[in-house]
């Protein structure tokens, strides 16, 4: 059974998932990942990495967004340190939601079924 997580940590993933969503829109000047936005953070146990989703509406290739975004990944930890007062932050990894597609592609099932 999975533990509830204390309010500390909630509010500190609260706080991560903020910031970093703040600073993707502010300080992301690539124009391929203007349209990407955070959908889910992740905080492991231990706190040694944070597994940030993220998803376009717009037709992008996913593969190269994530790399983008890893690469641009020690410049926006360096700003979250300086917004967050923690010793330690998580190490930042990016990985793509394929959860919406997929969740479009079970409605258009649906729509399909629905007109047949």
């Amino acid at each position: 059974m999975k533990q509830a997580k204390s309010p500390a940590l909630s509010r500190f993933q609260t706080d991560f998932h903020r910031l970093l969503t703040t600073l993707l829109l502010r300080e992301v000047e690539d124009p391929m990942l203007l349209g990407i936005s955070l959908t889910r953070l992740d905080l492991t146990d231990a706190r040694g990495h944070a597994i940030a989703y993220v998803h376009s509406m717009m037709p992008v290739d996913e593969k190269e967004c994530v790399k983008r975004l890893n690469r641009l990944s020690p410049h926006l930890s360096h700003l979250l340190r300086k917004a967050m007062p923690k010793k330690r932050l998580p190490e930042l990894i990016f990985r793509w939601d394929d959860a919406l597609d997929k969740a479009h592609g079970v409605m258009d099932t649906m729509q399909g079924i629905k007109d047949a």
